[in-house]
């Protein structure tokens, strides 16, 4: 005897097609929430120090940590290199971090990104991106310039974070805010030539 082949009614095909989706889209989901809820980057060891600015006011000791101000002088430069530690199981690439635009007129602007070395020098070059693995450290050293186009003014300006921007998997683009604490870069406003 002759059996006829079982088959599927198009219902439950279908259902089954949109469980699949239903499932699909819902690890997508979660795998975006996952990666945009990231803040894999601590800041841990830290070295700071100006170029070609004199001091302003010292740190002050007796009222407790904070950072030194310097003031402007065209051409000088304030660096700051952090050695990041990637708390993700998985690993990120910095790529970049918010600077100043080129019509910005305050006495401080950048940061620009520089690489250095995990004995705090700067390599020469352009900056490259830089891959962090899963529980590893790198450093990233953050340039500030005494702006050329700064406006004349007795203003103070403070520079007490840094956004920076990386990838996960090299897929997924997020930025993280990155407090300097004692290394925040403060200049005085620009006196000179005005």
């Amino acid at each position: 005897m002759a059996t006829e082949p079982r088959t599927i009614s198009v219902r439950v095909r279908t259902l089954v097609i949109l469980g699949a989706i239903v499932v699909a889209a819902g690890a997508v989901w979660w795998t975006l929430s996952w990666a945009s809820g990231m803040q894999p980057l601590s800041s841990g060891f830290s070295i700071a120090g100006p170029t070609g600015l004199p001091v302003a006011a010292h740190m002050p000791d007796d009222l407790g940590s904070g950072p030194t101000a310097y003031r402007w002088r065209r051409g000088g430069t304030y660096v700051v290199q952090l050695g990041f530690h990637n708390s993700a199981s998985v690993p990120i690439t910095i790529t970049g971090a918010d600077h100043t635009d080129a019509d910005w007129d305050g006495p401080l602007a950048g940061p620009t990104l520089r690489n250095a070395t995990v004995r705090y020098g700067l390599l020469p070059g352009a900056f490259r991106v830089v891959r962090i693995p899963a529980d590893g450290t790198r450093v990233v050293a953050f340039v500030f310039h005494a702006n050329p186009h700064a406006s004349c003014s007795t203003d103070v300006m403070t520079m007490d974070t840094v956004n920076v921007h990386f990838s996960t998997l090299g897929v997924f683009h997020d930025t993280q805010t990155v407090p300097l604490g004692d290394m925040a870069a403060v200049m005085t406003g620009r006196r000179t030539g005005c």
